[in-house]
């Protein structure tokens, strides 16, 4: 497994888009490609009204990032919000407007996709500019119609796509969340990645929660490689650490196994989540981030939608 075939992807919150210019300049001498997030990071669960002014504020960081000139060797995605919400027509005339101010934006993630139309019609507003178009595949339907979905792709606009973990488990309603080391999670990506790869798209892997744990992390890519004979593929990170981008000399296989489905398990597990996602949660972000996991919006909805039916 070459380093060089790894495409990394890290998110960025854009609630806080002052402070982005110095980590941006941070990534340049790295290869990494950056995800400018409109959607999830820019949110909060228990206020509509603030989750509005958050969405407001990430779209103002577009336009003053794009002012900011910023030399920047890296790639630059956004992830915009999706077709049924009232902030997607709102996020592509941001994005238009940021480009027309000098914003090198590269390409745009699209969450909840079920249909190729949702991805066509994001691609002819920003035509001229050819950007590269990536299907987040994170529900159900997503995932059932993910091969018309590439079918239907007789231009090729469509350059990745991407696995939604978060948002899927939710969908489905599966609780706990599997783990990339369980064998369930490996159930879900299974099917996704082998479709991806027979319309010769790149996969990109769903990001990864486990924070400092980087042998996991390397053994999940080693097994990516090894298992789907994959030549390149995309990783999706959610906290910077140079133990991520750098891989150590002795990457083991990955230990896969069964999740634990005892109800003291889930129910032990549901309290860990939604205990640590409210004494770590971020003011201005819908996600947590504790010293040992990033806890994910949909995560802690869902184990609170556990706990309650347990009463």
């Amino acid at each position: 497994m070459q380093k060089n075939n790894i495409n990394t992807f890290q998110y960025l919150s854009l609630v806080r888009y002052k402070g982005l210019v110095s980590i941006l300049e941070k990534y340049e001498k790295q290869n990494i490609s950056i995800i400018l997030d409109l959607e999830d990071s820019a949110q909060d669960l228990f206020s509509k009204k603030r989750t509005e002014e958050l969405k407001s504020i990430g779209r103002k960081g577009i336009i003053y990032l794009a002012e900011k000139d910023l030399k920047l060797k890296n790639d630059i995605f956004i992830r915009i919000n999706n077709i049924k919400s009232k902030d997607h027509s709102k996020d592509l005339l941001m994005i238009k407007e940021g480009i027309k101010k000098g914003l090198k934006v590269t390409g745009i993630f699209l969450p909840k996709v079920t249909k190729f139309s949702e991805v066509n019609n994001v691609f002819k507003v920003f035509k001229k500019k050819k950007l590269k178009m990536i299907p987040i595949i994170e529900t159900k339907v997503g995932v059932k119609n993910l091969k018309k979905i590439l079918s239907e792709d007789k231009n090729r606009i469509i350059s990745h796509i991407h696995y939604g973990h978060f948002d899927y488990c939710l969908d489905q309603n599966l609780w706990p969340f599997p783990e990339p080391y369980h064998l369930e999670f490996w159930n879900i990506v299974n099917p996704i990645i082998k479709t991806t790869l027979s319309y010769k798209k790149i996969f990109v892997q769903t990001p990864f929660p486990l924070v400092k744990n980087f042998k996991i992390y390397w053994s999940m890519l080693k097994y990516l490689h090894d298992n789907y004979k994959i030549n390149k593929f995309g990783v999706t990170l959610v906290n910077y650490d140079n133990d991520f981008l750098n891989p150590p000399k002795i990457i083991k296989n990955l230990r896969i196994k069964k999740m634990s489905l005892t109800q003291n398990y889930k129910v032990s597990f549901a309290k860990k989540i939604y205990n640590e996602y409210m004494k770590y949660k971020s003011k201005k972000k819908s996600f947590s981030l504790s010293r040992k996991r990033f806890i994910a919006p949909h995560q802690y909805l869902m184990a609170k939608k556990f706990l309650k039916h347990e009463k």
